[in-house]
């Protein structure tokens, strides 16, 4: 009888390591993912970054083009 309660619990405690075990590599794995995430999160907000500089420094541009124009409509 206690051998057969003893090999329960050896049982149920291989299952647990193996969850463990399992839950670890699954952990590490998400890890992981999460770190590319964050990268790849980083580095889309840098682009944006870079194009919302580009377009305010075309928007100048422009405008200074538009004022010029007007100057050279009204000195007709």
């Amino acid at each position: 009888m206690a051998l057969e309660l003893f090999e329960v619990l050896e049982r149920k405690l291989e299952d647990l390591l193996g969850q463990y075990q399992t839950m670890q590599s699954e952990n590490a794995t998400l890890m992981r993912m999460l770190e590319e995430q964050e990268k790849a999160l980083a580095e889309t907000r840098e682009a944006l970054t870079k194009l919302n500089k580009e377009r305010d420094m075309v928007r100048q541009r422009l405008d200074q083009l538009l004022h010029k124009l007007e100057v050279l409509g009204s000195e007709k």
